[in-house]
């Protein structure tokens, strides 16, 4: 199936102990953006179907007991939680491991994930007192 992603001969099936999965992703959390871009709600769910073939790919590589951690330069939670939530339904092989140690913020509630799995990930947003840009990070484990 011609999915728009290139066909990388070599990648095994349970090969990879860790994945940093960063799929290209709409990058509103960047700054400063020298030019200013208008995304339509349509070209910011293509960014997150584009995403999942990424995910689709990248999951069946990790070995069980691996782990992948999640990231996007994006606050938009179309390609955030509810790409979590894409991973937790479609892979019940992977488990969300608690990124609460780290800085940062929890994830949006009522975007597809519990109040438990938001505490989980972290979320850093432009606009608060970190300083940062905006990006997203979630960690998984391969379970089975």
């Amino acid at each position: 199936a011609n999915d728009g992603l290139k066909d990388v001969k070599g990648f095994y099936a349970n090969s990879f102990d860790c994945i940093l999965l960063d799929p290209p992703c709409s990058a509103l959390g960047l700054r400063p953006k020298l030019q200013i871009d208008t995304k339509s709600a349509k070209e910011l769910l293509k960014a997150a179907d584009y995403q999942q073939k990424f995910i689709r790919n990248a999951i069946p590589l990790l070995k069980v007991g691996g782990r992948m951690t999640y990231s996007t330069c994006t606050i938009n939670s179309l390609e955030n939680e509810e790409n979590v939530k894409f991973i937790l339904k479609e892979f019940p092989c992977m488990r969300l491991e608690s990124l609460a140690h780290l800085p940062g913020l929890p994830g949006l509630p009522d975007k597809g994930l519990t109040e438990e799995e938001c505490q989980m990930v972290r979320r850093f947003d432009p606009t608060d007192t970190l300083d940062t840009m905006g990006f997203f990070l979630a960690k998984f484990q391969k379970v089975c």
